[in-house]
């Protein structure tokens, strides 16, 4: 029976650790290398809801895309902090947790890669690539079959990406042939990216979007839950162990379209 270190080491050669940007956290997030692992739930987040599935489901092993701890813990308050509590559950259930952020995002087969094939993207390059790989980096940009109208753009792009809303910033009203897209919080690299139609990302500011206007580049903000795509991606990964994963089924936007 795998443990969790043959989870690791499993999804590692995926998604090397050494891509990771240098602000991030990656890897064992809590836990046990020599637990045994029969069953593994995919997230996004690692929330209360996500915990309490875990615990329902009988799971040995959370595999996140954002990581379980980012900024450095300083205490563990039971009585009122939700992030301690998150972990109090997750101990108390001997529940590991393995946490693949930006290498995933930056793998040569990792998540950006994934979203550019979910678009059917053809001629795929990396849009930033990385010092220790010129194969992997963050973003990705291609070229659609055939240009399209930004409004028919945008009926494709939420079919692809299973999206109810996006947002635009439309710089100009060109016909979409040229797609650059980074998953996440990728507003601020509008102003190093190469000539295409249209920009995907989330978590687009107001500075950001003015700037674009003023330089004639369309947005679209596609939002950070968007890569909720990340759990088919996880998923595939880990049909290749002898384990059973399984995707989280309580996630959802924390935003309301009202």
């Amino acid at each position: 029976m795998p443990t969790v270190a043959d989870v690791y080491n499993h999804l590692n050669k995926f998604a090397n650790v050494k891509l990771a940007e240098k602000w991030d956290n990656v890897g064992l997030m809590l836990g046990d290398y020599n637990n045994e692992v029969t069953k593994v739930l995919v997230c996004l987040d690692v929330t209360t809801q996500v915990v309490k599935e875990a615990i329902e489901k009988k799971i040995d092993l959370i595999v996140s895309h954002h990581p379980l701890i980012f900024k450095p813990i300083k205490s563990l308050n039971f009585s009122d902090d939700f992030k301690s509590n998150i972990i109090k559950l997750l101990i108390q259930n001997d529940i590991s947790v393995i946490s693949f952020h930006t290498n995933l995002d930056s793998a040569s087969l990792g998540l950006n890669d994934y979203l550019a094939k979910k678009l059917e993207l053809n001629n795929i390059k990396v849009l930033f690539e990385h010092k220790l790989d010129t194969d992997a980096g963050l973003g990705r940009y291609g070229d659609l079959k055939k240009e399209i109208s930004f409004e028919r753009f945008i009926f494709y792009l939420k079919e692809k990406f299973e999206l109810s809303s996006v947002s635009a910033v439309i710089g100009n009203k060109k016909n979409i042939k040229t797609v650059a897209l980074l998953g996440g919080s990728g507003g601020d690299f509008i102003y190093d990216l190469p000539e295409v139609d249209v920009y995907l990302t989330g978590d687009v500011g107001y500075h950001v979007a003015l700037d674009a206007i003023e330089m004639k580049k369309n947005i679209i903000d596609i939002g950070h839950f968007s890569e909720h795509l990340v759990k088919e991606l996880l998923q595939t990964y880990l049909l290749k162990l002898e384990v059973e994963a399984l995707k989280s089924e309580v996630e959802k936007s924390p935003f309301k379209i009202l």
